[in-house]
């Protein structure tokens, strides 16, 4: 207690009561005044108002109308953060013991470098019940509210921020935990047997404004203090390592409070969370401890092993290539349920989706090279995006690109060096939007995501592989180092990057380029597309055009690339040649001599196509057959791309392409096959119902079966001995699927036999994990319904999602009429298919030419079952648009659209029949086109 006070004047306590009382009142009517004042004046003005509550589907902004920087998609350059004091609490608003909200605390520390009396802070769907400014009375801030267009929380100020000065912007909120995985999200999963719940974070591109009021850009890096409040039996990760644990008492009991190290500075979407009942296993590498976390039977299994034994030895290797130390004393790796992407590279907390991290004894072994490319790109992100970040999404090439261009390089530490190559064919690549896009195309979050995509990812390697093919890998490594040293904890642009590699090349005399690093390599980063390459072996003409299908949109194009031509004569290298020009006559590739052949883009230098006059295509296929060694296998395959693609734009005749396959009996790299598959798959799909399939039947099955018998022979030709065996698994699986579908006998044994095993005892499954579409199908092909009801009641068992899929398409294989209807009613019987998997059913039955006849009059003759409201319009649109793969005539498209009109009336159905009716057009104008030159050219060269 204080002490009486010995001075001053004295009332009565009744006189004391009275006056307290009055002064009350007088404040409630104040305060009543000012209410009603401030209501007023924003009514007159617009200014806005003070509602905290969070947006709702039709809330708009407080303001309407009013322009403010609150109107731009972009922050602005007021204020620079400085900190993040970060506690989340994920807890149930019910009491039960899901989750199902998070509350927060934070604390933004921020430098005033330009006046303002607007702050602006990144929020998505949070409620505030309280923002306030440290060193600010409460009277300064004018109001807070959504501008909800741009995802911002507004404080609007009645007094200016002085220039210079820190501030520290407080603020109390909740959030709902997302149930899918962005933000802050829960998920669920099963460990022998028990459901459980992990709570964990995915705030890249624009999530991290959903878990915490942010400057939610990437430039606007910060360090963060972050604590989290969990459940006692759970584990707490974050980027950094924890260092204090508490306990915080309520009336449901403790809760454990831990407390993680001050981050390195860094950008709001690498900020990671997880919370979960995990165990880990761990190592030690170069003083940074690795811990891989999975659910306890997972680790109990050992299938986190592998990944604990290639994740040190690639970051050593990273940090040798790029002389630069991993910053941080940990890095901990987790593998979640579900994650929206394969797998992120959130500083000191990688996060992979689980099928992706771990190894599964029964998965092949071949699966572990995917794994360790994972692994390499998320370890080659702690520089190139974690360390050194791009200034705005516009340039994420700077993270995906160079990341994707390590992974191959991080996994040669495990695997050798002729798989590790890195392979980008021009197939992989298209022509949607430039690598490094211009900044005012990439403004909102839809613009943000586009930017995650295989052109940034694939491209963007392609641009670096450019760069180390015309200034050697030392040069390139060189540039680099002096990049991620002068920009570590900052963000770049392009010509960040273009600069840092011309002084690598200022740096000596040995190499020289005909231009600036920039001007070379501008036209590949910042030009949508590539080019084509046309080269006339009679006059030495070279051309390069953009190699879009559209000639009309061609001819208007404008677009140059600067080339480097790594170029052979009849196997004999040439001095490269380089092209800036869209003319060039280069008298040295004219060929002389019916012998003489010429081969651009050797060892594939750049990512363009090639396409060359009749006779040159021709004696390249005659070497081909000759003696396909003289030729790199990456130009095998890249020969076989082009000639396809051409082809297909109607650039060269199908006899072309098809000439280029007929060596393949003889080609036993994967490299070659993979791509020439998928290419001959495609054109056999479009000659099912012509008179030329069984022509080409005869030609596939010739050269696809001695390749067929080249991958048995490292099993030992037997299919079982397949997880034994480093090889190439999709290939393995492609070339297993299509001499099963093309009747090879031995294949159709071995999977019956396999199968059979699978039958006497299916408590012991050995059929390989990512094998068992194929042996099914082919079991069932082969077998009666004894295999088609055995696969039933297995799917019914509901092993796994994947496992269902793979059972589905399956059992689709059958070549019985009455068997396949029999299982188009069982996909309208919710009892036996659930109704999200129907659809798959229809879906695989189509892709087999007696399938689809049946499926279509299935359709047609109980056409009730599928109506609304049984079926969604959606759904109803993507079976048909599945359906018309089988359609061969113009007379089927108006069968459709008559059908549609007497029984599906309610439903607009012209714009899918437009859409349908273009794709039929150009399916049948290539087969009235090249059917007749297929059937020509497979009668004069199969008999």
């Amino acid at each position: 207690m204080r002490p009486t006070s010995t001075s001053g004047f004295y009332l009565s306590r009744k006189a004391v009561v009275i006056c307290s009382f009055l002064v009350l009142v007088l404040l409630v009517v104040c305060t009543v005044l000012a209410i009603l004042y401030g209501k007023l004046i924003a009514e007159k003005t617009g200014i806005c108002s003070p509602t905290l509550e969070p947006p709702s589907t039709d809330w708009g902004t407080a303001a309407p109308g009013r322009q403010g920087p609150w109107n731009n998609s972009r922050l602005p350059n007021s204020l620079i953060a400085r900190n993040y004091q970060l506690e989340l609490w994920p807890r149930s608003l019910s009491g039960l013991e899901r989750p199902s909200h998070f509350f927060g605390q934070v604390n933004v520390t921020v430098t005033c470098i330009k006046e303002t009396e607007v702050i602006l802070l990144h929020s998505h769907k949070l409620l505030y019940t309280g923002v306030t400014i440290v060193s600010l009375i409460p009277s300064d801030i004018r109001c807070t509210w959504f501008a909800v267009e741009n995802d911002y929380l507004v404080i609007e100020l009645n007094k200016k921020l002085i220039t210079g000065a820190d501030y520290i912007i407080q603020a109390n909120y909740s959030g709902k935990l997302e149930e899918y995985p962005t933000g802050l999200f829960i998920s669920n999963y099963t460990e022998w047997g028990v459901n459980k719940t992990i709570i964990a974070s995915q705030m890249e591109p624009v999530y991290a404004r959903s878990v915490f009021p942010c400057f939610d850009e990437p430039a606007m890096k910060a360090t963060f203090d972050i604590r989290l409040v969990h459940r006692p039996q759970f584990v707490a990760l974050s980027n950094m390592p924890a260092i204090h644990f508490s306990e915080r008492l309520e009336k449901n009991g403790a809760w454990k409070v831990t407390t993680f190290n001050t981050s390195v500075k860094m950008s709001t979407y690498l900020v990671a969370l997880v919370i979960s009942d995990y165990g880990c296993v761990n190592t030690t590498s170069n003083g940074v401890e690795i811990r891989v976390w999975a659910d306890k039977q997972a680790i109990s299994n050992g299938e986190a092993h592998y990944a604990i034994n290639v994740l040190g030895p690639i970051l050593s290797f990273f940090e040798e290539y790029f002389n630069v130390s991993y910053p941080l004393s940990k890095l901990d790796v987790v593998a979640l349920p579900e994650l929206e992407m394969d797998a992120m590279e959130n500083w000191g907390l990688l996060t992979f989706r689980e099928e992706i991290l771990l190894y599964h004894p029964d998965v092949l072994i071949g699966y572990q090279f995917e794994i360790t490319k994972v692994i390499a790109h998320e370890l080659a992100h702690q520089w190139f995006g974690n360390l050194v970040t791009m200034y705005w999404w516009n340039d994420l090439w700077l993270n995906e690109g160079l990341a994707r261009y390590f992974e191959f390089m991080g996994a040669s530490v495990v695997f050798p060096p002729e798989k590790t190559e890195n392979i980008i064919l021009v197939d992989e690549l298209t022509n949607s939007h430039p690598v490094a896009e211009k900044e005012e195309h990439v403004r909102t979050p839809e613009e943000i995501h586009l930017m995650f995509s295989g052109v940034t990812y694939n491209k963007g390697a392609d641009v670096i592989a450019i760069a180390s093919r015309i200034m050697t890998k030392e040069l390139l490594a060189k540039g680099l180092r002096s990049y991620l040293k002068t920009f570590s904890y900052s963000n770049t642009v392009t010509d960040d990057m273009w600069n840092h590699l011309q002084m690598a090349i200022d740096s000596q005399d040995a190499i020289k380029l005909p231009a600036s690093v920039k001007s070379i390599l501008d036209t590949w980063a910042k030009q949508e597309g590539f080019p084509l390459i046309t080269v006339n072996t009679i006059s030495g003409i070279i051309t390069q055009e953009d190699n879009v299908e559209n000639k009309m949109e061609n001819c208007m194009s404008n677009k140059s690339w600067f080339i480097p031509v790594f170029w052979v004569k009849s196997g004999s290298k040439q001095p490269v040649i380089w092209l800036e020009e869209k003319y060039n006559t280069i008298p040295e590739v004219k060929c002389t001599t019916d012998e003489e052949w010429v081969l651009l883009n050797f060892n594939i230098s750049a990512f363009y196509r090639v396409n060359y006059d009749d006779s040159n295509w021709h004696r390249l296929s005659l070497q081909l057959n000759n003696d396909s060694s003289v030729i790199p296998v990456i130009n095998r395959a890249q020969m076989i791309s082009d000639a396809f693609h051409l082809a297909r734009v109607g650039h060269v005749d199908i006899e072309i392409a098809l000439g280029m396959t007929m060596y393949l009996a003889k080609e036993k790299e994967n490299l070659v096959w993979f791509n020439a598959m998928e290419h001959l798959k495609h054109i056999e799909s479009m000659l099912t119902a012509t008179s030329s399939y069984g022509l080409y039947k005869k030609f596939f099955f010739d050269r696809v079966v001695p390749f067929y018998h080249y991958q048995m022979k490292s099993i030992n030709h037997v299919f079982k001995n397949i997880n034994n065996v480093d090889i190439n698994i999709s290939l393995f699986v492609s070339t297993i699927e299509t001499v099963c579908r093309l009747n090879l006998k031995d294949c159709l044994d071995q999977a019956t036999s396999l199968f059979s095993q699978f039958m006497s005892n299916p408590a012991v499954n050995r059929i390989p994990y990512l094998f068992r579409e194929v042996i099914c199908c082919g079991a069932i092909k082969a077998g009666t319904i004894i295999e088609w009801d055995f696969v039933f009641s297995i799917y019914q068992m509901h092993i796994s999602i994947s496992d269902d899929l793979d059972l589905l398409s399956a059992m689709a294989c059958t070549t019985d009429p009455w068997m396949l209807t029999r299982y188009l009613h069982y996909a309208m019987d919710e009892s036996k298919i659930p109704k999200d998997y129907s659809w798959r059913v229809f879906e695989y039955v189509v892709h087999y030419p007696i399938g689809w006849f049946l499926a279509w009059n299935f359709i047609r003759a109980n056409w009730k079952m599928f109506q609304p409201p049984k079926t969604e319009y959606i759904e109803l649109e993507n079976l048909i648009w599945t359906l018309s793969d089988g359609f061969t005539s113009n007379f089927q498209i108006k069968e459709l659209e008559l059908f549609l009109n007497n029984t599906a009336k309610g439903h607009e159905w012209s714009t899918l029949l437009q859409g349908l009716n273009v794709k039929l057009q150009k399916k049948l104008k290539w087969k009235e086109k090249n059917n007749p030159k297929i059937y020509n050219w497979l009668s004069k060269n199969i008999g």
